[in-house]
């Protein structure tokens, strides 16, 4: 497949969050945890089942073919999220995914989708998901980046935000119960599509392979 150079071709190389921070990764998997354990308490006196949590952590990289952006670059990824669980059947879920991202070329990011999913269920305990969705990025660099204008390096925005259109594919057991929690074990492969992050290469997509839970009361 040919390969294209991209503008980081003619920038310096700039210093980044190249290494994964265990102490800053920790303490989101932490937040995350006491998020959802707060959503459980209140769900659970509020009797309501078609609320259903997820946690999920995983690897994510940028794979297109241009030089420099290939999957040997992956970086820690880690989400949580509700959905809300429709039908009689309860094969569709609609929810917002919060997640936080690590990665050399863009900086640590954060963001924010709404994902619509189809949850087949094939051999009585194999559940299925297709989802689409809308969703926003908001990384920051440690530093100012700079930018060729033609003449010198100038210094560029160092916060930067992105839309984004993800495509989710995922595969769980369902279920395990533990009390009166519903625990589906899941892996997730997820596609997104970024638009803005380079105009070169529009959308540049962004992978990623996650593995998690999901609970309901």
């Amino acid at each position: 497949m040919n390969t294209f150079n991209t503008e980081k071709q003619n920038k310096v190389n700039l210093p980044g969050l190249v290494h994964v921070n265990y102490k800053k990764e920790k303490v989101v998997i932490t937040a995350l945890f006491v998020f959802l354990l707060l959503q459980f308490n209140i769900k659970a006196y509020a009797g309501d089942d078609k609320w259903q949590f997820t946690i999920a952590s995983g690897i994510h990289s940028f794979y297109a073919p241009v030089e420099n952006l290939k999957w040997d670059n992956s970086r820690f990824m880690v989400s949580g999220g509700i959905n809300l669980l429709l039908g009689q059947k309860q094969l569709f879920s609609a929810g917002l995914q919060f997640g936080y991202a690590q990665n050399s070329y863009q900086g640590d990011a954060v963001s924010l989708q709404f994902l619509v999913q189809v949850l087949p269920v094939t051999f009585k305990r194999i559940e299925l998901g297709f989802g689409t969705g809308a969703g926003y990025r908001f990384s920051g660099y440690p530093s100012s980046p700079l930018k060729w204008n033609g003449n010198s390096w100038e210094d560029t925005n160092k916060y930067k935000g992105i839309f984004q259109i993800p495509f989710q594919l995922s595969a769980g057991f369902r279920s395990l119960n533990f009390a009166s929690v519903q625990v589906i074990p899941f892996a997730a492969y997820h596609l997104q599509a970024l638009f803005g992050y380079n105009p070169d290469f529009v959308p540049l997509p962004d992978s990623s392979l996650m593995f998690g839970f999901k609970f309901r009361f």
